[in-house]
């Protein structure tokens, strides 16, 4: 999870933390914070993200972004 928050101070959104839900939902992040962590993402491992991964359900808190990472990096 530290990685996750690591990726949100990246982008300068120090009000999300592993506490924070409904990120989607809430309108806590829009499409712009989701393509800019998806940047830091691809960054962070060396490749990029595939696009089917790229969808707001995988971003609505730090849980379901560990989960699709887990998905989408382990090939």
């Amino acid at each position: 999870m530290q990685t996750i928050k690591q990726f949100f101070l990246n982008i300068e959104r120090t009000d999300i933390d592993e506490n924070t839900e409904n990120l989607i939902s809430d309108d806590l992040i829009d499409s712009i914070d989701i393509m800019a962590l998806v940047a830091e993402i691809e960054k962070y491992y060396g490749k990029p993200l595939d696009a089917s991964f790229i969808k707001p359900e995988n971003f609505e808190n730090f849980q379901t972004i560990k989960n699709m990472l887990e998905i989408a990096m382990k090939n």
